[in-house]
């Protein structure tokens, strides 16, 4: 492969919104402003950025009598992002917790449901350097929190929360879309 030196990507800044499920892949010319269908989580953290996962079983190399190495295995994987919101609110306790809009109260509090269910939403990430930005469109996320909220008295208060890429029938099964980076 060449040396492609505007393909690099330093990720000092970033967005990531979500929509309902399948919403189509946006044409990005602003990063702050993906398209009405698409609602900003808000804050997220800066010391630990967001995360893309790969979990699975590692390729296997099969073999016969006569080759050793005759086939390699394609194995099951899963990927996922990982981020910590910071911005206590609706949205951010929706993802956490596993509630649906029902459990955002009139006095604007929030109930928290005995049994988490993990919400799906179509996300966009887009991470930017400068002003370029490289757009990741994945349009059947589930999203859950991962971990226990984090109390710092010289930080924020921060929500883990992970989302899981699931296939998508708009795009033949597929988890997602990652652009080229654009300026």
């Amino acid at each position: 492969m060449a040396e492609i030196d505007n393909a690099v990507i330093q990720p000092g800044g970033g967005y990531i919104y979500v929509a309902p499920v399948g919403t189509a892949k946006p044409t990005i010319t602003d990063p702050m402003a993906p398209g009405v269908d698409w609602e900003s989580i808000g804050h997220t953290s800066l010391d630990e950025l967001p995360e893309i996962g790969r979990d699975g079983d590692d390729p296997e190399t099969r073999g016969s009598w006569q080759n050793t190495k005759l086939k390699v295995t394609s194995p099951d994987v899963t990927y996922s992002i990982s981020f910590q919101s910071i911005q206590s609110a609706g949205l951010t306790y929706q993802m956490y917790f596993g509630a649906g809009e029902a459990a955002l109260q009139v006095d604007g509090s929030f109930r928290i449901p005995a049994r988490p269910v993990a919400q799906e939403h179509a996300l966009l990430l887009i991470v930017v350097d400068g002003s370029r930005f490289l757009p990741m469109w994945h349009p059947r996320v589930s999203l859950l929190g991962s971990d226990a909220v984090g109390m710092d008295a010289e930080g924020f208060v921060t929500y883990p929360i992970r989302g899981t890429f699931l296939g998508h029938s708009s795009i033949g099964g597929a988890l997602g879309e990652w652009a080229a980076i654009a300026a």
